[in-house]
């Protein structure tokens, strides 16, 4: 698949049909619309009340604090690297 070609996949999230159109494959795309999905369900299941929109919005702060926690233990990580490196050359 060229840089320029683009795969158009149908997800469902919480019953509802999207058309994704993304250059990553079909298989990551199904799969990244599958964990949105489980995340929202499950906001869903503990909370009926809600509307969609504030589902949507519960999924992506969840996912965001998701992303943050593993930037800083990647950036932790990297740290802990870069001062291994540091001891091991001035041994």
């Amino acid at each position: 698949m060229s840089a320029d070609t683009h795969n158009r996949v149908a997800i469902h999230i919480l019953g509802e049909e999207y058309i994704i159109k993304g250059k990553v494959s079909a298989d990551r795309i199904k799969s990244l619309g599958a964990y949105v999905n489980e995340i929202m369900l499950d906001i869903q299941q503990r909370n009926p009340c809600l509307s969609t929109m504030q589902i949507a919005i519960l999924a992506a702060i969840n996912i965001s604090a998701q992303l943050h926690r593993i930037k800083e233990d990647y950036d932790e990580l990297l740290q802990l690297l870069q001062d291994s490196d540091s001891g091991t050359e001035s041994s």
